[in-house]
């Protein structure tokens, strides 16, 4: 299809009748509002899914997160759970301001800070407890 409209829009348009450009434009601006539209309603759809996964409990929400993601999530500087900015190297901050998803725990072997993503305490080696604390 992609190739159909560069041939369209490219090759064949210099050989059609130009009615003051009025065929180019009224293609473009049709475009335009059809592709705008499916934005918008994508946009919206996204938001949606996104409110109804932040009303889900702590714990369910941490069990539909893949483990790589949220690593690759927290590196970036934003809550796996919500894709908003979160200041990570603020020691205080264990859970999200925005959605409230646990993002750093206490070890259970030597009470050490650690991201509660992990499997294993960064410190000591211990695995990680099966339910980080609640808040």
């Amino acid at each position: 299809i992609i190739f159909a409209v560069f041939t369209f829009f490219v090759e064949l348009v210099p050989y059609l009748p130009s009615y003051g450009g009025y065929v180019r434009y009224t293609v473009g601006i049709v475009v335009t509002v059809l592709v705008g539209r499916y934005a918008i309603v994508a946009l919206n759809r996204y938001l949606e899914r996104q409110k109804a996964a932040e009303t889900l409990p702590d714990a369910q929400r941490r069990k539909e997160l893949d483990y790589d993601l949220a690593q690759a999530r927290l590196a970036k500087g934003v809550c796996p759970g919500c894709e908003r900015p979160v200041d990570l190297k603020d020691g205080n901050v264990d859970f999200c301001a925005h959605c409230g998803l646990c993002l750093f725990s206490r070890c259970g072997g030597c009470h050490t800070r650690k991201s509660a993503f992990t499997r294993y305490c960064q410190s000591c080696g211990e695995p990680a407890a099966a339910q980080p604390p609640a808040a």
